[in-house]
């Protein structure tokens, strides 16, 4: 399915978690060559989860020109997405949360990423003029100097009441895998590249009373006291580098340092971010690849590597390929685990002192390993034929995997599973060619194998569509073209009572067509209702002349459904005023 929202676009993914970044810098190898670009276009999928490790519904995701929307279950696939072999970049954002960055290494296989988002609390408000702190329950500060700050958009002195958002971020909890900004992969004061071990890292935000973006003024600096986790008090240094996320690429970057203080760091900073106290040592990469007994790739495995007596981890997730690859520190004996999806080891592997980039011989966990389950069957078309150009949406524990079909229609798939977790997988079939899907079918999981048996694509259209006439020019973007973009959801209001908003959105990933339609509405009852707010190929400034009206022919109540029907109305754009003509016709499945 292909996706956007007000230009955005909706989908799923697979990616890894040791690193990123899109600009040229230098890796820590020994002989510090440039990590220049190696771009490669392949399919990113993932999961968001929310700061309750709930699923995160709603959620804008972006990896380069190309956005997504998760779906109920926090689920998102973009396929044919620009992405690099040692740089790639996802970012995800949702209201009432910081926005979050995951660096990878991407592959030519469906790459997977996790992300828990960080809820953006209010810390404190400080008045601008005067200057003062907003504190955490644990200690961390934000402290602003009198008239320290500024518009962030104009630059212009801010005086009035500033709202700071703060949230800590603990580098020793369970969940900083998926909760860490970027990764922990950096670019050091010289450009190197290099690892990162964390004693502490804080988000910050300021906003005024109006709602607008601040920062701290220039040559003007905030301090910044973060909590040392307890469990690293002990190693703390007494003066450490602090960093920085590039907003542009992930990328944590060297700026200043922090004194230990009690149990604390305290350092000057002189805009806002993502902020970390971090030690830093020198790279290399390294790749691992997760078959089966059968030589099945291990999609989507979790991958755990640890310095030998430490606490320090990277954590990457394998691709439908099996592989995954990161940063690593060289010249150190390393520790690798495969955990299942309760975080448990269920493969440990010693790793010597790394000099150079290094692929580890393939990793085969036998199928007599009860956290494996491997989940197959096949799936036939309307006529009862093999569907050769599909696949089936695997969903276990929340997480969605995809496998594609081979000539016969089969398709199979390795994946984790842990002791006491969910004793049935949901499956839906696809095909690709028929434009058709099946209903979702449940299987109780059976290790090492769960035979789903034959499933048949037929039933529901999966084709979409957004046709359009702009001033006598027809233009079409159509779920049957890889390079076009669909989605379609509806929001409830926060207020009870209130109208709720369905949004429909489409655009051409690589030209200038594009429609975004909203209207607000009470029920799901079919019929014509006026349209609020519209974007339409280059005209993004639009007054709507009354009454342009949306008809629905088909208003979906739930995710999967279909909104169906047609528009049509008169617009002016700009100080010229000058009227356009706009109709069309729609069929968008709703994402959620």
């Amino acid at each position: 399915m292909r996706s956007f929202s007000k230009f955005f676009l909706l989908a799923f993914v697979s990616v890894l978690f040791f690193q990123c970044q899109k600009e040229i810098g230098y890796t820590g190898q020994p002989d510090n060559q440039p990590v220049l670009p190696e771009p490669l276009t392949a399919t990113l999928q993932g999961n968001v989860i929310d700061e309750l490790g709930q699923p995160a519904p709603g959620v804008t995701i972006t990896v380069g020109a190309r956005t997504a929307t998760t779906d109920l279950k926090g689920n998102f696939r973009i396929i044919g997405a620009s992405l690099d072999k040692k740089t790639s970049l996802v970012t995800a954002q949702k209201s009432g949360y910081f926005k979050a960055y995951r660096s990878f290494s991407a592959t030519a296989g469906a790459n997977m990423v996790k992300i828990k988002l960080v809820k953006r609390a209010l810390a404190g408000t400080v008045d601008a003029a005067a200057g003062g702190t907003a504190s955490l329950s644990n200690g961390s500060k934000v402290a602003l100097q009198a008239g320290g700050v500024v518009n962030a958009s104009t630059g212009a002195a801010y005086t009035g009441a500033v709202k700071v958002y703060a949230a800590y971020i603990d580098p020793s909890a369970a969940d900083i895998s998926e909760t860490v900004p970027g990764s922990f992969t950096a670019n050091d004061k010289d450009g190197k590249r290099v690892t990162l071990t964390s004693y502490g890292m804080l988000a910050v935000e300021l906003e005024g009373a109006s709602g607008e973006k601040l920062q701290v003024k220039s040559g003007a600096a905030a301090t910044l006291t973060t909590a040392i986790p307890a469990a690293t008090l002990a190693s703390a240094p007494a003066t450490i580098p602090m960093w920085y996320v590039d907003e542009t690429t992930g990328v944590w970057k060297e700026e200043g340092s922090a004194t230990k203080t009690g149990s604390t760091y305290v350092g000057q900073v002189a805009h806002f971010s993502f902020w970390n106290c971090d030690v830093s040592a020198t790279a290399v990469t390294l790749t691992v690849n997760l078959t089966n007994a059968d030589g099945l790739p291990v999609a989507n495995a979790k991958v755990r590597i640890t310095r030998a007596n430490s606490n320090w981890a990277v954590y990457g997730w394998t691709d439908s390929l099996g592989r995954v690859s990161g940063y690593v520190p060289n010249a150190e004996s390393l520790v690798l685990d495969v955990l299942n999806q309760c975080n448990s080891s269920i493969y440990t592997q010693n790793i010597a002192p790394l000099s150079q980039n290094t692929t580890l011989p393939t990793i085969v966990i036998g199928t007599t390993n009860t956290s494996f389950v491997t989940i197959k069957g096949k799936i036939v078309n309307c006529t009862n034929a093999p569907v050769s150009n599909g696949f089936a949406v695997i969903t276990y524990e929340g997480q969605a995997y995809y496998a594609s079909t081979n000539a016969a229609g089969e398709f199979q798939i390795a994946i984790t599973i842990c002791s006491g977790g969910a004793n049935s997988v949901e499956v839906t079939p696809i095909d690709n060619v028929g434009q058709q899907q099946g209903s979702p079918s449940t299987s109780t999981v059976v290790a090492p194998t769960t035979n789903t048996g034959t499933l048949t694509a037929c039933g529901t259209s999966i084709t979409q569509y957004l046709n359009y006439t702009l001033d006598g020019t027809n233009y079409t973007i159509s779920s049957t073209v890889a390079s076009d973009s669909l989605t379609a959801y509806t929001l409830d209001s926060l207020t009870a009572g209130s109208a709720k908003r369905t949004f429909l959105n489409g655009f051409k990933v690589n030209g200038s067509d594009r429609l975004y339609i909203r209207f607000n509405h009470l029920s799901f009852t079919t019929g014509t209702y006026p349209v609020s707010e519209i974007v339409v190929n280059n005209f993004q400034q639009v007054t709507l002349v009354p009454q342009f009206n949306i008809d629905l022919t088909s208003f979906p109540t739930a995710a999967g459904q279909y909104y169906e029907g047609t528009f049509s109305g008169t617009f002016t754009e700009g100080s010229a005023a000058t009227s356009h003509t706009l109709s069309g016709t729609f069929r968008l499945r709703r994402a959620f």
